[in-house]
């Protein structure tokens, strides 16, 4: 018979959450802020401190690359806290993060998120960064979906409801002593408006940045290539100039921006045009199961992107996914009619010749996945600096 514990913590693997039950000081805590509950019991849900973050496989290995121990880095967006996690890590003790998070609903996931964690490094600012500091925006919060919130525009300053004050870099940055090494953004559309309101520190301090970007609106990126960065494609290594460069008929891609002057600090400084090396038929794939095409193929060390074809019904749910060394490495698990545009490559770094297993499945929804074509593409010249052996 299983307890209720058990049951309920069966039910939140279904949605990727877990149980971390708080410690008698986090209770302590709680009675002298009046905040206390019946359970004791604090919802994370986010991978542990301790185990990898695999999501957002693109940015988040583009963030290990860039960020250094002792880094100052913006996590603008910081959403429910899983990659400030990563760069929290990446920075080690004596880094800082700053994660700033706009939409009210996700504030009480992204404080337990840090909290659960022990994330002491990462400092959390409740504000829409946008071009000026002082004027209320309002945000719109499709239902069910707050990943997608969107900053609409400045309202009047006697308007309260729904509104959220605005926060430029910039004065942050001046305020408080703090500029960035590398800043990530993932704002829905206001990116533009958020780095005008940092181009003294782009032009001073010129920060790596690595941003999600709506494929069809160039202003941003033309921005930052007027301030001397150069832009490519977190996945497809792929160098970005116009619209066109983006992967046909996608709608968001996340890019690193890196100033010319100081590419020869990064891992990408020899990157060279990403070359096909191995192809495979979705007929070569191992079937484990129904919904499951699995590919084992050894490689040397390296940087690579692994690109899929499938046809799948756009409702259902896919993940897509690299491992080797007994760890899961990066993972796409979306919605199919997102995943199709947006999400077919999966990039990963090899530190060592090893075996990798890619893996393709359905995990829910109607019909049925096919698998037409998995190609394996090298990335020669990305020569990232090696980890201290830590879990990232």
């Amino acid at each position: 018979m299983k307890t209720a514990t058990t049951l309920v913590q069966s039910a939140l693997k279904v949605f990727n959450l877990r149980l971390v039950r708080r410690n008698r000081f986090d209770r302590l805590c709680g009675v002298l802020d009046a905040r206390i509950t019946e359970t004791g019991w604090l919802v994370r849900d986010i991978p542990a401190w301790y185990e990898p973050i695999v999501g957002e496989p693109g940015v988040n290995l583009a963030l290990r690359d860039l960020i250094r121990p002792g880094d100052v880095c913006f996590d603008v967006g910081a959403f429910d806290g899983a990659l400030a996690q990563v760069m929290a890590r990446a920075a080690g003790p004596r880094g800082t993060v700053c994660a700033f998070e706009a939409n009210p609903g996700m504030l009480a996931k992204l404080t337990n998120n840090c909290s659960a964690n022990v994330l002491n490094t990462v400092h959390l600012t409740h504000a829409a960064v946008w071009h000026t500091t002082g004027e209320w925006v309002t945000m719109l919060i499709p239902p069910g979906v707050p990943a997608a919130a969107t900053v609409t525009g400045t309202v009047d300053a006697d308007t309260r409801e729904m509104a959220i004050p605005t926060l430029a870099l910039d004065d942050f940055a001046e305020r408080h002593g703090l500029f960035p090494n590398v800043v990530k953004m993932d704002i829905e559309g206001a990116e533009f408006h958020a780095l005008t309101g940092f181009k003294n520190t782009l032009a001073r301090h010129k920060p790596h940045l690595v941003l999600e970007h709506r494929t069809h609106e160039m202003h941003a990126l033309d921005f930052v290539r007027g301030l001397g960065y150069e832009v490519f494609d977190c996945s497809s290594y792929e160098d970005i100039h116009a619209a066109t460069d983006f992967p046909a008929n996608s709608s968001v891609r996340n890019v690193v921006c890196i100033h010319r002057d100081r590419l020869h600090e990064t891992a990408y400084a020899n990157r060279k045009a990403r070359r096909l090396t191995q192809e495979f038929a979705g007929a070569d794939l191992a079937r484990p199961d129904a919904t499951t095409c699995e590919l084992q193929v050894r490689l040397p060390a390296g940087r690579y992107v692994a690109e899929i074809d499938l046809t799948a019904d756009k409702d259902s749910t896919l993940a897509f996914e690299v491992s080797f060394d007994r760890l899961p490495r990066g993972k796409w698990h979306v919605v199919a009619w997102w995943f199709l545009a947006n999400a077919r490559d999966l990039p990963f770094h090899l530190p060592r010749e090893t075996t990798v297993t890619l893996r393709v499945s359905q995990v829910e929804g109607p019909g049925a996945v096919r698998l037409d074509r998995l190609k394996l593409f090298a990335v020669d010249g990305v020569c990232p600096v090696p980890g201290l052996g830590e879990v990232l």
